[in-house]
């Protein structure tokens, strides 16, 4: 028996019952299986955190209008280059 990915993510954020944790613990100890999933999980926690910052540095803004007359203006600076080369 494994863990699924919700399970794992439960018992690294520590809101698995007391019981099924020891159980999941002992379990870890053995399989590396699920430790390489917790492990990967805990990657993916990285790479948000890592592409939140990005986004607050870029000052991406949360309204997607906005988002995309960014994405516009970014295209139009781009097809100018492009015609005078």
């Amino acid at each position: 028996m494994h863990y699924a990915r919700y399970e794992l993510d439960q018992y690294r954020c520590h809101e698995m019952f007391w019981v099924r944790r020891i159980f999941c613990r002992l379990h870890l100890r053995h399989c590396r299986r699920c430790r390489k999933r917790l492990a990967r999980l805990a990657m993916d926690d990285i790479l948000i955190a890592d592409l939140r910052k990005l986004m607050q540095e870029m000052n991406i803004p949360d309204n997607p209008g906005e988002y995309h007359a960014l994405c516009d203006l970014f295209q139009e600076d781009s097809d100018r280059r492009r015609s005078t080369v």
